[in-house]
């Protein structure tokens, strides 16, 4: 720099130290929130750094039902009973700075098939009256359940509801 008043001048050098302040690093994926109950579920988080530190993955808070591989994959398979929202915290760390990926997974239903409850009676006695009423759950709750019998012998019949009936000859 210089200053003059018009007759004399003066010089002044100095030298100017740049001091480089790190940078947190950035998540470059976005987070995937929807889920469906039974179909496995996978996310890998990608970040960057300015600066070019090594990037160093964890997962602070997640369900019972994800795993962190611990590098910087978060997967599993949601169950009927994990249908709903689960807050999420990733995070990402460059030696100096961690940052955090927070978001919430949607757990959405799939529709189970009812399973059968009951023990099928197997053996009829010519002459005397057979009966068997079936009773089956489902885990969808709500769901409703409606029983058929599309393939009967001749001496058996369907109620409408759950029961076969009927006397073998």
């Amino acid at each position: 720099l210089t200053v003059s008043d018009g007759t004399t001048t003066d010089e002044q050098s100095f030298t100017i130290t740049v001091v480089n302040v790190n940078d947190a690093p950035i998540f470059t994926s976005t987070a995937i929130t929807a889920a469906i109950e039974d179909i496995t579920y996978s996310y890998t988080v990608t970040a960057s750094d300015e600066e070019g530190n090594t990037l160093t993955y964890a997962a602070p808070t997640l369900p019972s039902w994800l795993t962190f591989d611990g590098t910087a994959t978060i997967s599993g398979t949601p169950l009927n009973e994990h249908v709903g929202s689960h807050p999420i915290v990733l995070s990402v760390g460059d030696g100096t700075v961690i940052v955090n990926q927070s978001f919430i997974i949607v757990v959405e239903n799939a529709n189970d098939a009812p399973v059968f409850t009951s023990t099928q009676t197997t053996e009829a006695v010519e002459n005397i009256a057979y009966s068997y009423t079936a009773t089956a759950s489902d885990i969808d709750v709500g769901d409703v359940l409606t029983f058929a019998a599309p393939i009967l012998p001749s001496w058996l019949a369907f109620d409408g509801t759950a029961t076969i009936s009927g006397t073998p000859m």
